[in-house]
């Protein structure tokens, strides 16, 4: 069995990844996490409540809910793709505060954190379209719930460095 789809390197890699997100969110004054933007307009800030946002859409698809109606996406913009839906969720969470961001990115985490708690190999094992029945997708939930957590984490703190650097 390949080891990446096993519920400990699911684990042990979200804990790692967010351990890394973490200290580098430390690292980082408040002008940094909120002043500097990159050429589409985003701030550190506006990146860590998208995680935010997508820790909160992946506990929807295994939770068997819909993803568009969890971010409060219009189903218009949904069928656009990623680009789109994820500037939506920057301009509606642009002018939240540091302090509630970083608090809905904690909390977020802890809330998939506590629903992957009760889940087994087996369950994080079984196909896509088990929690989500509308879907014909058979790879395992675990690979997308590794993607919504640890790897979006790793892709976006080299984004969030580059913004952070230039002040």
């Amino acid at each position: 069995m390949d080891k990446t789809l096993s519920r400990d390197y699911l684990m042990s890699e979200i804990e790692s990844s967010w351990n890394e997100l973490q200290a580098f969110i430390a690292s980082l004054t408040e002008a940094q996490l909120t002043q500097p933007s990159d050429t589409a307009g985003w701030t550190v800030k506006d990146h860590l409540i998208h995680l935010a946002a997508w820790e909160a859409a992946a506990l929807a698809r295994i939770e068997g809910k819909s993803k568009r109606e969890i971010l409060d996406i219009n189903p218009e913009i949904w069928k656009q793709g990623d680009d789109p839906i994820n500037a939506v969720i920057q301009q509606r969470y642009c002018e939240m505060p540091l302090n509630e961001v970083l608090e809905t990115l904690n909390k977020n985490h802890e809330n998939i954190l506590a629903k992957l708690d009760t889940m087994s190999e087996e369950d994080l094992l079984l196909p896509y379209k088990h929690y989500q029945p509308k879907s014909s997708e058979e790879s395992p939930i675990i690979e997308w719930v590794m993607w919504d957590t640890a790897h979006h984490y790793q892709e976006h703190i080299p984004w969030m460095t580059k913004i952070a650097e230039k002040r």
